[in-house]
C-alpha cells in the first residue's frame, strides 16, 4: 500500500528529503520582533529599529506650540516644538528601542506673550480716559496689556476716594455692522427696551449704511472701531498718521450717516498715550471694557457667554460683545438671558456716556 511504502521510509532518506527545507530556512531567516508601547498601545518594532526609524514608521509628528497674544489669538505660530520621548526622557534619534520601551508624543505647549501694567488716573467728575468701568470717582486703572500685541489682558479699578457708581451696566457690540446678527440683535433690544453700544468698522458702515440707520432710528449709540479692525501689526503699533486714519476714516462715514461720534474702541484693547491723544485730537475718549465673554472664541456657547457675563458684571460694567466679525448666532442667542438676568440683579442698562 502506497500508506505503508511511505511509512517505511528510512530516516536518511526522511534527511535527505529535509535537508533542502534546512536550507531554505536558513537563508530567509525573518528578524526578531520587540514589544514597545506607544501611548497605551502595544507595537512590535524590528529589533535594531532606531527611535528616528519608528517615528518615520508610524508618522510621528508632534504638534508645535505658539506664541499667543493675552486674548488666546496666535501670533508667533508653531515655533515652540513638541518631542517624542522615550521611556519619559528626551533621547537621540539614534538609541536604539528594547524590548518594553514606552514612547511618547508630547505636543509643544502653547505660551501667552508677557505682559506690562500701564495705571491711568481717574479725576472726579469726569470718565476716565481710556475707560473700563462707568462711574465717577477718583482712582487708578490697573491694566494689564500684552507686550507684542497691545492687547487688554484685564483691568481693574483701585479708587482713592468718594465713588460716583451708577447703578447701571453697559452692553456694548463690536465689529459689525454685519448682515443677519446686527438685525437680529437690534431686534432684541428694541423688544427688550434695552439700550446699547455699537462700535462700528468704518469699512463696514460704508458697505452698509442701512445697517447704521436702523441703529439710530432704535435710539443706540454709535461709536468707532477703526477702518479696518488692524491687530497684525496692532493698533497701538501702527505709525502716527495711520492710527490718525483708522479713526479718522470711520469717523468720516458715520458723520455722513448723521453719527455724533465721541468714542473710539481700539481694535483688541490695543492702546497706548499715542492713541488716547489722537482719538482725543479727533473729538473721541477711549473706551475699553471690564467684561469680556470672549463671544468671538471658536466653540463659544450661548451658555458659557451667559454664565461669564452673569458672574463677572457689576454695577458700572461695561460688557464687551459682537455682533459682527463672523457666525454670532450663539451672541444672539445669550442675550435675551443676558438683559433678563442684569436686570434681576437690579441693574439697568444704559449706554456710554457721550
Amino acid at each position: 500500500m502506497r500508506h505503508a511504502r511511505v511509512a517505511g521510509l528510512g530516516v536518511a532518506a526522511m534527511a535527505g528529503l529535509a535537508a533542502p527545507w534546512v536550507l531554505a530556512s536558513s537563508t530567509s531567516v525573518e528578524p526578531a520582533l520587540i514589544p514597545v508601547r506607544l501611548g497605551t498601545q502595544l507595537r512590535l518594532a524590528s529589533a535594531g529599529t532606531t527611535l528616528r526609524a519608528f517615528r518615520l514608521t508610524e508618522e510621528l509628528h508632534p504638534r508645535p506650540g505658539d506664541l499667543v497674544t493675552v486674548t488666546g489669538r496666535p501670533i508667533r505660530p508653531g515655533i515652540y516644538p513638541g518631542a517624542v520621548l522615550l521611556d519619559g526622557h528626551a533621547a537621540p534619534s539614534s538609541a536604539l528601542l528594547k524590548p518594553g520601551d514606552r514612547i511618547t508624543v508630547v505636543d509643544g505647549r502653547d505660551r501667552t506673550e508677557p505682559v506690562r501694567q500701564v495705571v491711568t488716573r481717574a479725576r472726579t467728575g469726569q470718565p476716565s480716559n481710556p475707560e473700563y468701568f462707568l462711574g465717577r470717582a477718583p482712582g487708578d486703572t490697573v491694566t494689564a496689556i500684552g507686550r507684542i500685541s497691545g492687547e487688554v489682558a484685564s483691568a481693574s479699578f483701585r479708587p482713592t476716594g468718594p465713588s460716583v457708581q451708577p447703578h447701571a451696566v453697559a452692553l456694548t457690540f463690536d465689529d459689525g455692522p454685519w448682515p443677519v446678527s446686527t438685525r437680529a440683535i437690534l431686534r432684541i433690544l428694541i423688544r427688550k427696551r434695552a439700550p446699547a453700544t455699537f462700535f462700528l468698522i468704518g469699512q463696514q458702515a460704508k458697505a452698509r449704511p442701512d445697517l447704521v440707520d436702523a441703529e439710530l432710528a432704535a435710539h443706540m449709540q454709535v461709536g468707532d472701531h477703526s477702518w479696518n479692525h488692524p491687530l497684525d501689526p496692532p493698533l497701538a503699533h501702527l505709525h502716527a498718521v495711520e492710527i490718525r486714519n483708522q479713526i479718522a476714516f470711520t469717523r468720516s462715514v458715520e458723520t455722513r450717516l448723521g453719527v455724533r461720534v465721541t468714542a473710539f474702541r481700539p481694535p483688541g484693547g490695543s492702546w497706548s498715550d499715542q492713541v488716547v491723544t489722537i482719538a482725543g485730537g479727533l473729538g473721541c475718549r477711549v473706551v475699553l471694557w471690564s467684561v469680556d465673554p470672549r463671544d468671538w472664541a471658536p466653540g463659544a456657547t450661548a451658555r458659557g457667554i451667559v454664565r461669564h457675563v452673569l458672574s463677572h458684571v457689576h454695577p458700572g460694567s461695561i460688557i464687551l460683545l459682537h455682533d459682527g466679525g463672523g457666525d454670532r448666532s450663539a451672541t444672539v442667542r445669550a442675550l435675551p438671558r443676558i438683559i433678563d438676568g442684569i436686570r434681576r440683579r437690579g441693574l439697568r442698562l444704559t449706554t456710554i456716556e457721550r
